[in-house]
């Protein structure tokens, strides 16, 4: 039998997921997709309980939408529903996310981080700052002041995952495995080693919560500038793996994403050969590890920007997205 708290927090992945108010009616067909079978009165039951902790925002007619509280529970639930979650996720995302590299349309997978609107310039500017190093994912954002779970004096960016490589090498055959993330020492702007990972599938802990803070908690504007200047430092990233057959295929991808804005530092393995210090699982594999794209988030953090991210947030349009040069007065940083 399935747990009440096990529905409450499938009502609330479904309400993640959605921009705009939903109803009853949605939520019992998407529940259905998920294998648990609830009448509308039942579900409208269990959302008068979310109204009630605060975890859900009831618009009348036109449904609700989740809280950042109710984004909250999903990443502290039940222990047995967070072991894995994460890398579940990413098979979601993957499946939802169509982006064509040939015609540069369809969707791709985004983060959202939400901080005060008074440090919107600041945030721009250090994720092109992150982003000229290769030290992000892209230059593609998304400012939104009209989320309707962040506060009044706030503001919402959605910045491209990574997740969304995964699910342009599946669309083209290519099977990813996301297997660890953490944080990678890197020198001249080049890979060394990870020197921490977390594995993805038993994880009931993001990468970026446990990664993030430790990494630039003691970090100083020299330390920070070091980064940035001369790629000295430690930045986060993912290692994934894939087969070996399709590693030239992988490469081109790559190279053709750059037209996109998406060009992450990244270096793949040569076959059974290991990466940063992780070897492949298995025969015929080789290693891709890829800087994240929320070193940036880290590096604001340690500067004092109150930002926060939900990871995998959304899956958005990619017409929809700007660069960051068009947000911001260009400056110069050579």
């Amino acid at each position: 039998m399935i747990s009440s708290e096990r529905k409450i927090i499938e009502i609330l992945k479904i309400l993640s997921e959605q921009k705009e108010p939903v109803g009853a009616k949605f939520i019992a067909d998407q529940l259905k997709k998920r294998g648990i079978y609830l009448t509308e009165p039942t579900v409208r039951y269990y959302l008068r309980i979310l109204d009630e902790r605060g975890l859900t925002k009831n618009y009348g007619l036109r449904g609700r939408v989740i809280t950042e509280k109710g984004l909250k529970e999903i990443e502290k639930g039940d222990i047995a529903d967070r072991i894995g979650y994460s890398i579940s996720r990413v098979h979601e995302c993957v499946f939802y996310s169509n982006f064509d590299v040939e015609s540069g349309e369809g969707k791709v997978v985004a983060n959202l981080a939400i901080f005060p609107r008074e440090y919107l310039d600041e945030v721009l500017d250090m994720f092109y700052r992150c982003w000229r190093k290769g030290l992000t994912f892209s230059d593609k954002v998304i400012v939104d002041e009209n989320i309707p779970f962040i506060e009044e004096n706030e503001v919402g960016m959605y910045y491209i995952s990574s997740f969304t490589l995964d699910a342009v090498l599946y669309r083209n055959g290519i099977v990813s495995l996301p297997r660890f993330a953490g944080s990678i020492e890197i020198s001249n702007f080049n890979f060394v080693r990870f020197t921490q990972v977390i594995g993805l599938e038993e994880s009931s802990i993001t990468a970026l919560d446990l990664f993030i803070q430790r990494m630039y908690s003691d970090k100083d504007e020299e330390s920070i500038s070091n980064l940035l200047e001369r790629g000295e430092g430690e930045v986060y990233g993912m290692y994934r793996e894939i087969p070996f057959v399709a590693r030239e295929k992988t490469i081109e991808i790559l190279e053709k994403l750059k037209e996109y804005g998406i060009s992450p530092l990244h270096v793949i393995g040569e076959l059974d050969k290991s990466v940063c210090g992780i070897p492949p699982r298995g025969v015929n594999k080789v290693g891709l590890v890829c800087v994240g794209p929320s070193t940036p988030v880290g590096i604001l953090r340690a500067l004092k920007v109150p930002i926060r991210v939900h990871i995998s947030s959304e899956i958005i349009e990619f017409s929809k997205f700007k660069s960051l040069e068009s947000y911001l007065e260009v400056k110069s940083y050579e």
